[in-house]
């Protein structure tokens, strides 16, 4: 809780029930002074040099001040619960109730005449912190019908999520109950790699992990749900092969043809997320749909656990352009770590 006073002199004294604080000031000749309360239902009050007084009761945690200087009426006001004022213009804080919080000009973070909370919240920004509706992980982009996040998920985002969990791998489905880790698999000699490369050497299970971090869900088939293998394909069916090729399934993401150069699927190394103006997705400002990292989808021939089969699709920098396109696909088992594999998430 913070108290800021604009005041000559301030005066604190516990009164046996609360704190009380007395502030006195003086304008064109004529001073006035207040007296708030911090104690449950306590109450504040000013006398004027002119005889005049203003009091104010603070029974659920609000207080307020008023006072005359050379005729003219000032008062303040600051709520903690509900945050609201009258008599006057509203021109500094008032006390505090027990377990209340002060309020400045009127305005508190508990609602009130405060801005309302954006909660309960949806995609592009799905998740609710301290009242806000923000995403986590890459911004998203909207679909024909959902939306999806705009390049693969970062190192950098990758490692808020990893600060955020901590040891908490808790709430995983069965078939992933042997994931005791987050962690990529690094080679412990290599460079570190750059925070705005995609996260690589994470198995499927961190990918489905992070996803619902971000109140989002790894790709999958459209209206919810996981794909069957002859669907991944399908752009009526699977949410990446939509985004990907578009409702008429076009073999790349920036039309029916291959155009070298224009995404990174054959030069041996990761780039930047985005890095590649030319590779968009069917949807304008949709990155990185083919080549870069390989990206885990929701389509696995199995629930057993770690050594199911789960796809991954769009190829990656390694690839032959031959075997570059919105439907090029590879399974791997449900915990292969790989420096190719990557993701991104859709909306639930």
């Amino acid at each position: 809780m913070r108290l800021t006073c604009f005041a000559a002199s301030v005066l604190v004294r516990w009164t046996g029930l609360g704190f009380a604080i007395a502030l006195s000031a003086s304008a064109c000749g004529t001073s006035f002074s207040s007296a708030s309360d911090a104690s449950s239902g306590g109450s504040s009050a000013g006398i004027d040099s002119n005889g005049g007084s203003g009091s104010a009761n603070t029974a659920g945690g609000s207080s307020s001040s008023a006072g005359t200087t050379n005729g003219g009426s000032v008062s303040s006001a600051g709520t903690s619960t509900g945050g609201t004022s009258s008599g006057g213009t509203s021109t500094g804080g008032g006390g505090a109730s027990s377990g209340g919080v002060v309020g400045i000009a009127g305005v508190n973070a508990g609602g009130g005449s405060g801005a309302p909370s954006e909660c309960p919240c949806s995609a592009p920004t799905p998740t609710c912190e301290l009242g806000k509706c923000v995403v986590r992980g890459p911004t998203m982009t909207k679909t024909a019908g959902f939306y999806i996040d705009s390049t693969e998920v970062t190192v950098g985002q990758y490692a808020a999520f990893l600060k955020a969990k901590g040891d908490d791998t808790s709430g995983q489905a069965s078939e992933c109950s042997w994931n005791t880790a987050y962690d990529p698999a690094l080679d412990p000699i290599a460079p570190a790699p750059s925070a705005k490369h995609p996260v690589t050497n994470v198995d499927y299970c961190d990918a489905v992990a992070f996803c619902a971090w971000a109140d989002k869900r790894l790709c999958g088939k459209i209206g919810g749900g996981n794909l069957q293998l002859p669907e991944i394909g399908d752009a009526t069916k699977s949410q990446w092969f939509e985004a990907c090729s578009g409702t008429k399934g076009q073999l790349y993401p920036y039309g029916t043809s291959y155009q070298d150069g224009a995404c990174n699927d054959a030069s041996g190394a990761l780039m930047d997320v985005a890095a590649e103006a030319r590779c968009q997705g069917f949807y304008p400002g949709l990155y990185d749909m083919i080549g870069n990292a390989q990206e885990w989808i929701d389509a696995c021939d199995g629930n057993a656990g770690a050594t199911d089969v789960c796809e991954r699709i769009g190829g990656s920098y390694l690839n032959e352009v031959s075997m570059t396109s919105c439907g090029t696909t590879g399974g791997a088992m449900r915990n292969l770590q790989a420096p190719s594999v990557g993701f991104r998430c859709c909306s639930k």
